[in-house]
This record gives structure tokens, sequence and C-alpha cells, in this order.
């Protein structure tokens, strides 16, 4: 993704909750059809996850979150090094690439039940008593982790504790 349309993101959302359905949102959150093709089902997530994400979609998802690539590279199991020596059009593996898709499916839906990307950025980063006072963002790491934070949000939304 450009530098200038991650920022265009992050400074205008308004263009994010236009969209009509998660598949669109993800697609916001990961720099545009440009970066990732176009997604309107499970069949196409499936089929980018074994195509692989370029790398500078990894990029975006870090400043998105407001995290260092080191933090970054912890949550998707790549060495840092690893990913600083990638071009920005290199393709990702098959695990990173579906770690990048969840976690911008946590991101689209956080930024929906929480309002706004400023919200769910501070959400993330805060420790959460329903996650043993720890921080949403260090849930990320699995697929089991990502499942409890999207059903923390699901809560959130319905206004269960």
């Amino acid at each position: 993704m450009e530098s200038q349309n991650i920022q265009d993101f992050l400074k205008e959302p308004e263009t994010f909750y236009g969209l009509e359905n998660k598949y669109d949102r993800i697609v916001s959150v990961l720099g545009g059809s440009s970066q990732v093709g176009y997604i309107q089902s499970d069949i196409d997530l499936i089929k980018i996850t074994r195509k692989g994400l370029p790398v500078s979609v990894v990029v975006s998802i870090s400043n998105i979150l407001g995290i260092s690539m080191e933090k970054m590279s912890n949550l998707l199991h790549i060495s840092h090094r690893t990913i600083q020596r990638k071009h920005d059009d290199e393709l990702l593996s098959v695990y990173s690439t579906e770690q990048i898709l969840e976690i911008a499916e946590v991101i689209s839906r956080g930024i929906e039940v929480l309002g706004t990307l400023g919200t769910f950025t501070k959400w993330v980063h805060r420790e959460i008593r329903a996650l043993d006072n720890k921080k949403p963002i260090d849930y990320l790491d699995t697929g089991f982790g990502i499942q409890m934070v999207k059903d923390l949000l699901g809560r959130i939304e319905h206004g269960v504790y």
C-alpha cells in the first residue's frame, strides 16, 4: 500500500464507514483492491490466502494498529529481519497471509463496533478485564486469540459484559 493511501485511511476514515459489507471493509483496511484484489466472499479470502499478500500490507497494518514492525513480526511469527529483507511486492506465506487477513477483520469489526479507528486503536492497546487484564493486541498472534477478541467485540456491540 502506498504511504499516501494509508495516511488517507487514517485521516479520513469516513470512506471506511460507508462500506456495506465486511469484505469491502477488509479490503479497505488492507489498502484497497490494488493491493489485494476484490473480495466478495470467503472463497475469495481462501484464494488470496493461498496466493499470498504483499509484504507492504504488513507495514500498513502495523501503521493502522500503531505498533512497531518488531511487534507486528511477533504477531505473524516471522522474524523482523525476514520482513526487512523482503521487497514490498514479495508475497507472504499462506500462514502469514491468513494471520494478516484475520487481523484486518478484527480491525474492521473493531471500527464498526467502537465507531472510529482512534477509539479502536486506544481500545486494542488498553488492558481489558475480560482478557485477564491483558491488551487485545497481545491476543492477535493466534487464531484462538483473534476469535476471543472478535467475541469480545460482539459482546461490546450487544452490551454484554
